[in-house]
């Protein structure tokens, strides 16, 4: 038979246990939550008055050098230019920027799966013309 001091003992030494093993897995999960960001995306992105047609094509991404809380996205709107966006949690902010070429961008990425599995962006872009455009763009990893 179990005392009750003695069951309590038990399930205090149980829980200690289980907490430690929990923290465990947190400490040593020292992974940059950027990284699963990296690499190649496939982009499906909607038609609108500035690009008539669906348009798929690929980006590039990787980590800022100098922020650990943004990265790098290489031909952003498919035009050969380089925006940044600031992460976090499963929330990507495409501050206000302009684009190389004259393109103005602003507009948060929703992150889906916790292997980063696809990025749903909403954002307006500008090609100068001081009209900005609703977009939605899906980005997909492409696997090579």
């Amino acid at each position: 038979k179990c005392r009750e001091r003695d069951c309590i003992t038990v399930l205090i030494i149980l829980l200690a246990i289980t907490g430690l093993s929990s923290c465990e897995d947190i400490l040593t999960d020292s992974g940059d939550p950027r990284d699963k960001l990296t690499g190649t995306w496939k982009v499906d992105e909607t038609a609108g008055a500035l690009k008539t047609a669906l348009e798929v094509y690929w980006v590039e991404s990787s980590k800022h050098p100098y922020d650990s809380n943004r990265i790098v996205i290489y031909n952003f709107y498919n035009v050969d230019a380089d925006a940044e966006a600031v992460l976090r949690g499963s929330t990507l902010t495409l501050p206000l920027q302009t684009l190389q070429g004259g393109y103005e961008v602003s507009g948060s990425g929703q992150i889906k799966g916790s292997n980063a599995n696809e990025i749903t962006w909403s954002y307006t872009v500008d090609d100068g013309s001081g009209v900005p455009e609703n977009r939605i763009a899906v980005y997909t990893p492409v696997s090579l």
